[in-house]
């Protein structure tokens, strides 16, 4: 099979169809973030880098034919973040970019089978609902039948991230083949795994805590202490008739803009709220308030802990600061959310 990863970032997509069971045999990706791409470069040795999406020209650099196209093209034009200025913003006109190549391949005689895409729930409501409607439009006048659900983070791991993923199945189909996928669906419950906690699972025994919490690969285990006898109890500012939050050992505070007198929500009852680039994320341990780490971040998108701990830039191995790896982690998908959606394309095409 053939995969074109598209706004690929660090790999989350790729990683998440592979967890499903896909197998790739040729792999395009492109970002214009030279860090991720270095990231990506490392993972995926073998993978096909094709810079930027505005430069690929399909019947030079792509296969003639495609199997899947993944991408979440950029988010910030449709976010509350971004100002929300959509179409008006070129980082908003890059979908039509993927258009483009869906566009070619339906041209050449040779569609690609499936897509999925990402973005941020602002989508849905931008201008009114008007800019969805558009690419809804453009995406089943290529040809497509596409199915739309709000997906949260929050379901498999302990962080609040909503994301719309769009899924699109090339030809008239009747009947929905992907979604809806449900939080307690039977195939896809799974259990949340804690990954903000002051003692890392290193398979020490006697200690006291709760459970053990793994993930079936064992990439995210973690253990829950509850030897909180005085747990720390913090008040911050919030925008609601009471006044404060509380946030507790365990409960992450985000600190982005700590004058705001309009925003609430600053605190994530053990979870963390939504990943962003700037990560002025925080969680509150036995003694202090610290910062989460680059390998909770990783954690908290589904991702290995050391997954980008390392790139490879210019034939070389290079660190990673811990500056990109925040970035990198709150511009991610949630692997094992893309996981679920490609469980369900590999179900609905066989």
């Amino acid at each position: 099979m053939k995969l074109l990863d598209l706004f690929s970032g660090i790999g989350g997509f790729h990683k998440g169809f592979e967890k499903a069971g896909f197998e790739f045999d040729w792999v395009g990706f492109s970002d214009i973030d030279k860090y991720a791409s270095a990231v990506y470069k490392y993972r995926y040795p073998d993978a096909k880098e094709l810079g930027d999406i505005t430069s690929i020209r399909p019947e030079r650099d792509l296969p003639d034919h495609i199997d899947i196209l993944c991408g979440g093209f950029p988010c910030q034009a449709f976010s509350q973040s971004g100002l929300r200025k959509g179409f008006k913003d070129i980082r908003g006109t890059l979908f039509f970019e993927i258009a483009r190549i869906l566009r070619h391949f339906r041209d050449t005689e040779k569609p690609i089978p499936y897509f999925v895409l990402e973005n941020v729930k602002g989508l849905l409501s931008h201008d009114d609902g008007r800019t969805f409607a558009i690419i809804y439009r453009v995406l089943t006048d290529i040809g497509y039948t596409v199915e739309c659900q709000l997906l949260n983070t929050r379901w498999v791991l302990p962080q609040n991230r909503e994301r719309i993923y769009i899924v699109g199945h090339f030809g008239r189909g009747s009947g929905c083949k992907v979604f809806p996928i449900g939080e307690d669906g039977s195939n896809y419950r799974t259990n949340k795994i804690n990954v903000i906690g002051t003692t890392l699972n290193t398979g020490a025994k006697g200690t006291n805590s709760r459970h053990w919490v793994y993930d079936n690969d064992g990439l995210l285990g973690a253990l829950s202490a509850t030897d909180y006898k005085q747990p720390k109890q913090i008040k911050i500012p919030e925008a609601t008739k009471k006044g404060y939050a509380e946030a507790k050992v365990g409960d992450s505070i985000n600190l982005s803009v700590p004058n705001s007198k309009t925003r609430r929500g600053r605190v994530g009852k053990g979870e963390a709220q939504t990943l962003d680039t700037g990560m002025q994320q925080y969680t509150i341990d036995k003694t202090a308030i610290r910062r989460l780490t680059p390998v909770e971040c990783m954690r908290l998108q589904g991702f290995p802990d050391d997954w980008n701990e390392k790139g490879m830039m210019d034939g070389k191995v290079v660190d990673m600061s811990d500056t990109q790896r925040y970035k990198q982690a709150g511009n991610a998908v949630s692997v094992p959310i893309v996981s679920m959606v490609a469980e369900r394309i590999k179900d609905a095409s066989n």
